[in-house]
């Protein structure tokens, strides 16, 4: 599939959603679609019960690489969010597209291989440390690089880190 009109409609909805993303160690946003109609959609973001802002971050306290130990955190990913809001409401993700504005880390990769979710588009990459494993293409998921956007902000915060 190549990136279509509708695709680039959802990216910026994500481009404008990014940088209001609570996460301290990077910005990242995440929307689930079906039939051209949105399902779900958060960013990245501790529980409403421990704020980072007030504990620190802890990922970075501990000088942890980009890319590894992503369960030593206390807030979810975009697509975290997404499909944990998804399943309490009773949303079915059966042949969604999720749009996130990082590639999805491996524990993201892995749930959105279980939600149902048959496409992923992504605007960036992301560190990987196990380039060799493609659980994506081993479950037949559709996964599609498109473009930043007009919205995306030029001018944030470069963060690789999650």
């Amino acid at each position: 599939m190549a990136i279509s009109k509708e695709d680039i409609t959802f990216l910026k909805i994500i481009d404008e959603m990014e940088p209001k993303a609570h996460c301290l160690r990077a910005n990242i946003a995440a929307l689930i679609v079906k039939d051209g109609n949105i399902l779900v959609k958060h960013t990245n973001d501790w529980h409403p019960e421990i704020n980072c802002k007030e504990v620190g971050c802890i990922r970075n306290i501990r000088k942890i690489e980009s890319g590894t130990h992503r369960e030593i955190c206390y807030g979810l990913c975009a697509e975290q969010w997404c499909i944990a809001k998804a399943a309490k409401d009773g949303i079915e993700l059966n042949g969604a597209t999720i749009y996130v504005t990082k590639h999805p880390c491996r524990v993201c990769e892995s749930l959105i291989c279980e939600s149902g979710i048959i496409r992923v588009v992504y605007q960036e990459g992301y560190p990987d440390v196990l380039p060799n494993f493609n659980l994506f293409e081993k479950q037949g998921v559709i996964v599609e690089q498109g473009p930043n956007t007009e919205k995306k902000d030029p001018n944030r915060l470069k963060s690789d880190s999650i």
